[in-house]
């Protein structure tokens, strides 16, 4: 069964290399936007040290105004994030990006 079907939840032992990646995705952000963020940070269960965990690095980037979404956004966009809506939580902007 392939792990992308809806209801499949796959978690693997924790790896190391997830906080480096957050790090080069995170200089990504900061390089494209940090002019108009306040923070980007690793959050979720990739980002405990020693915890299985699903494979995908979440982060949150923190910004002052709803305002400045937009800009955000479009900055986003050009490195490859798409842009998903709140996903049913209001107040919150989901993006994805496949690497």
């Amino acid at each position: 069964m392939d792990a992308k079907m809806k209801g499949i939840v796959r978690v693997v032992p924790y790896d190391p290399r997830w906080k480096n990646e957050f790090l080069k995705i995170k200089a990504m952000i900061v390089d494209c936007a940090g002019d108009l963020v306040n923070s980007v940070d690793h959050v979720g269960s990739t980002a405990v040290d020693g915890l299985a965990s699903k494979p995908i690095i979440d982060i949150d980037v923190v910004i002052d105004s709803d305002d400045i979404f937009p800009a955000v956004k479009d900055r986003l966009s050009k490195i490859g994030f798409e842009h998903e809506g709140n996903l049913g939580v209001e107040g919150r902007e989901a993006f994805k990006r496949t690497f």
